[in-house]
Parts: C-alpha cells; structure tokens; sequence
C-alpha cells in the first residue's frame, strides 16, 4: 500500500501516514489493513475519513472497531450512493459537498465549537443537510427570478387553436380563419430572413424569369 499522508500538525508542521494513524487507532494489523485498502483504493473520500474516524477516537484510547464499523457502515454507502436520509427526507449530495462538511468539521473542532470525541455523524449530517437545502433554496429563488422577468403570453382556444389573446380577438373580431391566425403568429416569432438569404432568393427568381 503506497505512503498516504492525511495528518499535518499544525506547530511543527510534521506528517503522519495513513499506516501511523491507524496505527494508533486500531490494534488489529489484518483489521488495519483492510481499512486502509477500502478507504485508500475504493472509497473517493478515504483520506479524509480516516481524519475523521480519528476526531471519534478517546483520549489516551483506541477506537473500538465496533465504533468504527457502526460509522463506516453508514457513511460508506451514502458516499457511493450521492445521498443521505434523515427524518425519512433524502438529501442529494455530491462528493463536493461531503469534502465541504467534512471541512466544516474539522474547521468547527480547531475553534473549540465541537467538542471531541464525537459520538457519531449526526453533526456531519447535519451540516450536510443546511447545504443541501441553502442550494435547494438558492435553485428555487433563481426559478422564481426566472419565471418573473420572462415575459408570459396568455392563450386561449379559438375554434379548436391555441392563440395568443391577441391574434384570438383578430379572429373573433376581424373574421380571420383561426388556422391562418395561427401560421401568422407562428411567423411572427420566426427568426427574420437574412441579407445573404434574401439576396440568393432574388438571384433565383431572376433567374427563373417572370411566371407565365
């Protein structure tokens, strides 16, 4: 297994490897092992849990696996699955989305605002959860936004078609054919002919000479 550093001390600036850190976390070389292979070689976040597995671990302790498995057992599968369920809600996540909250974390236990050892995801879920409803928030503003400053032309059925109110009151009050009303409107909307165009259609009917 290749040399992993997930570990920085922030004084003197020294790492530590994946293989320390389990090291001290976990006392079983075979169980160490195989977290290591999942999480470096099949999971996208597996650094970065590791750091986390280690903010659950007592002081002067190591982490029980049976903790580790509890934990693990839920994460893995959210990751992989891009999603997280909580009060019978799904949530969708992306693996950004998870490097942010697992950020947060970290961020939230160097200010001293989360105490240590955590007792399970419960915080991380949670700061997952606010970023995913902010975004669904921000989405549906933006639709809204959208819907307002899109121009919006009511329609109504005049013998069988679809019109704009406008060509609707041409037909009902200036006799035209609902069908024609509806090819002008539909003609209107098109993009106008350009120059090139126009000039090479003057060139062929110059061409093909006046009808007889």
């Amino acid at each position: 297994m290749a040399t992993l550093f997930i570990n920085t001390c922030p004084s003197c600036g020294a790492e530590e490897s994946l293989d320390a850190l389990l090291l001290r976390m976990i006392d079983d070389d075979t169980v160490r092992r195989l977290i290591a292979d999942v999480l470096t070689a099949s999971f996208p976040l597996g650094g970065i849990v590791v750091r986390y597995l280690r903010l659950h671990k007592p002081l002067k302790q190591q982490l029980r696996m049976d903790k580790v498995a509890r934990l693990l057992a839920e994460l893995v599968p959210d990751v992989q699955r891009n999603a997280i369920e909580r009060n019978g809600r799904n949530w969708l996540v992306s693996v950004e989305d998870w490097k942010g909250a697992f950020a947060a974390v970290f961020t939230a236990v160097e200010k001293g605002t989360l105490a240590v050892p955590l007792t399970g995801n419960g915080y991380l879920y949670s700061v997952l959860m606010r970023k995913s409803d902010r975004a669904e928030g921000e989405q549906e503003a933006q639709r809204e936004l959208e819907r307002r400053v899109t121009p919006q032309r009511d329609t109504v059925q005049v013998r069988g078609q679809t019109l704009p109110i406008g060509e609707a009151l041409q037909v009902v009050y200036g006799g035209k054919d609902p069908a024609l009303a509806e090819i002008d409107a539909r003609s209107q909307k098109a993009a106008p002919m350009t120059s090139d165009v126009r000039a090479k259609v003057a060139e062929l009917l110059a061409k093909k000479g006046p009808q007889q």
